[in-house]
């Protein structure tokens, strides 16, 4: 697919949330008493091994894919008032959830990775020292944004008064910028990193994530009132997720058709994107903590959560789906 057509059709719309729902059967699943569980659209690549939870799903669960918003705010809405029960984004929303007491808790990660900073193919930028004074492309505060800022920061950089981060608005305008020489390097996710280094030799500096917080992503949260009438249930939903997250991992083909279908991209897009993608059902509370310090810097939130988040984690359902201890599955107190 051309530049040209990608920005046309903005198909994916922020994080790919424009292609079609996935209505898939559970695996195991029984046909009668049926409980059903309302799943928020997943379609950014990162998270598609939520698309496989189904197929995991040993009790009778009617597994309905539903989408109600193309931004993770007004998905977070709807899963604070009900509307679905469960959706997978990134941390920096679990972090809204604990700031605006939201009735909602995280119980497994899930995905990881899938960001890069990039550069267009004859840049001579090789470091984050050469983009002082150079032109960057974001999409503001988006959790790739605040990945780069913190990358910066990190590197000994000011990435407010000795880089121009330049707010495009949507990851199809960072494209557009990159594509014709408007900005001199931009903080993106996949797949449009991909279509960048693919379409346009673009070459990564960063996969962000090893230069800030790390590579966890985010994970599966879910509505308290479904977890409390439900705790049956939710424990099998997470042990689904775990083996649908190391399913993926291991069958990384599967994994690639996936991302065909759900982005519309070719398979040459698709495998690059994959291959930057780590998932893990860890719940990294360091990772959060630094993550709600960071929002709360940057004055996004208006105050630092980061002591208040094991209210909005509970490590109990991964603990028994895992066989492991919470400590090993990214608690800290």
């Amino acid at each position: 697919m051309s530049i040209d057509e990608l920005l046309r059709r903005d198909f994916i719309r922020l994080i790919g949330l424009g292609g079609a729902g996935l209505m898939l059967s559970p695996g195991a699943a029984l046909a009668e008493d049926k409980t059903t569980f309302r799943m928020d659209e997943q379609n950014a690549i990162h998270f598609l091994a939520g698309t496989f939870i189904p197929k995991f799903l040993t009790k009778p669960v009617d597994w309905e894919v539903k989408k109600f918003a193309s931004s993770g705010q007004g998905r977070v809405s709807a899963l604070a008032r009900g509307a679905i029960d469960g959706i997978t984004t990134s941390w920096t929303y679990l972090i809204q959830i604990a700031a605006s007491d939201f009735p909602a808790t995280c119980i497994s990660g899930m995905a990881g990775g899938g960001s890069r900073l990039l550069v267009p193919v004859d840049s001579k930028i090789e470091t984050y020292a050469d983009l002082k004074g150079k032109k960057v492309g974001v999409v503001e505060f988006s959790f790739q944004d605040i990945l780069f800022i913190y990358a910066a920061k990190a590197k000994g950089i000011d990435p407010f008064k000795e880089i121009d981060r330049i707010n495009l608005g949507s990851p199809a305008s960072v494209v557009a910028a990159m594509a014709t020489g408007q900005v001199d390097a931009c903080a993106i996710w996949e797949p449009y990193a991909s279509i960048l280094m693919i379409n346009k030799g673009a070459k990564m500096i960063s996969n962000l994530g090893d230069d800030s917080f790390g590579r966890s992503n985010g994970g599966l949260f879910v509505n308290n009132t479904f977890i409390k009438k439900h705790p049956d249930i939710t424990q099998d939903v997470v042990q689904a997720v775990v083996k649908a997250t190391d399913y993926v991992d291991k069958h990384r083909d599967v994994w690639i058709q996936r991302a065909e279908r759900v982005t519309g991209q070719n398979k040459k897009v698709a495998t690059m994107a994959v291959n930057n993608c780590y998932p893990s059902v860890d719940i990294p509370m360091k990772t959060l903590r630094q993550i709600a310090h960071a929002m709360y810097e940057l004055g996004i939130q208006k105050q630092d959560v980061g002591s208040e988040l094991l209210k909005v984690v509970d490590y109990s359902f991964l603990e028994k789906a895992t066989g492991k201890k919470k400590e090993q599955l990214g608690y800290i107190a």
